[in-house]
């Protein structure tokens, strides 16, 4: 056997002993992991944990201790999580769709790419927690505590986010067409170039937040509180902002046609070009407000209070008067009065006067 086939048999059998060491690592890994899968079952803590791609589907974990574990692309659809401790764990591509994560805590967490659909996260605390590209369709998430949590680009279509906490939430790009979020505190909330057609957010408080190009058509922003806030080149086509407060807003280049902005306060809002066509503004407050270059082209001005203060009554119904001639109001004449005299007939003694 000469030099180079010695050389060969060499190379293979390294090549072979590094296969086998291999082999043998990740049964060892595969053995570490299920113990602590075991370990994580029996006593419901494993804190710091590498349970990464493991299985738990519909698995029992109420109230476990899983804090600083790697979670990453684990498997826990339909897992029964309540009460769990999950804070700064990595659950990267983690699929927890329709788990129970109620009153879970997951602050500083780690969820992008997760998928989270029809999960129930009602009174959790992910505070801080990173929930970019995010799966949340038809999620639970009310009275959910989401202060600072990033939910870039994330899928929210459909969520209920009732009396949810979202002060400083990064929304941007995310979808939350036709989302529930009555009542919730959206205070400095980010949601640039958000969708939220058809999205429900009466008695939301929305204050500075940026909602700059957002897509809002027909959502129901009843009583909301939008002062201060940023609505530069939104589309709010056909929205509900009946009695809603958007004190100093900035809504230039916004398009509202066909919105409902019925006693709305519009003190000293900026709609410098915006779109107003066919708006209803009956009894709505523009104090201050700047319509440079808007478009009010069939909009209803109806005891409207206009920048200058003067009050517009130009499209008010017309009431008729009912007692003006012909008219269908005229209510009928009442019957002329008969003297007793004129009424009795001929040959009858008249009554004497009283004395």
């Amino acid at each position: 056997m000469d030099r180079k086939d010695v050389m060969a048999l060499l190379t293979i059998a390294v090549f072979l002993g590094s296969l086998a060491t291999a082999v043998g690592l990740v049964r060892m890994g595969n053995a570490a992991k299920a113990g602590r899968v075991n370990q994580l079952l029996r006593t419901k803590a494993c804190v710091s944990c590498d349970l990464e791609r493991v299985r738990l589907n519909n698995a029992e974990l109420d109230e476990v201790d899983l804090q600083y574990a790697n979670l990453q692309n684990v498997l826990m659809r339909g897992a029964d999580l309540k009460r769990a401790n999950l804070s700064s764990a990595n659950l990267t591509g983690a699929a927890l769709d329709r788990a129970d994560l109620r009153k879970t805590l997951l602050t500083d967490a780690t969820l992008g790419g997760a998928v989270l659909a029809e999960a129930r996260l009602e009174e959790a605390d992910l505070r801080r927690a990173y929930l970019g590209d995010a799966d949340l369709d038809r999620a639970r998430l009310n009275a959910a505590y989401l202060g600072e949590t990033i939910f870039s680009r994330a899928n929210l279509r459909a969520a209920t986010l009732n009396r949810a906490y979202l002060v400083g939430a990064n929304l941007g790009e995310a979808n939350l067409t036709g989302v529930d979020a009555r009542n919730a505190d959206l205070r400095r909330v980010y949601l640039g170039n958000a969708r939220l057609k058809d999205a429900r957010l009466r008695n939301a408080n929305l204050s500075r937040a940026n909602l700059t190009r957002t897509d809002m058509r027909r959502a129901k922003l009843q009583q909301t509180t939008l002062n201060d806030t940023d609505l530069t080149a939104a589309n709010l086509s056909e929205a509900n902002l009946t009695g809603a407060s958007l004190l100093r807003a900035n809504l230039g280049r916004a398009q509202l046609p066909g919105a409902n902005l019925q006693r709305a306060n519009l003190q000293s809002v900026n709609l410098r070009r915006s779109n107003l066509t066919g708006a209803n503004l009956t009894d709505a407050n523009l104090t201050g407000a700047s319509l440079n270059g808007a478009k009010l082209d069939g909009a209803t001005l109806c005891r409207t209070t206009m920048p200058d203060g003067a009050i517009a009554h130009d499209d008010c119904p017309v009431l008729l008067d009912p007692f003006a001639p012909n008219s269908p109001a005229t209510p009928e004449a009442p019957a002329a009065s008969v003297s007793p005299t004129e009424a009795a007939p001929a040959g009858t003694p008249l009554p004497t006067p009283a004395p």
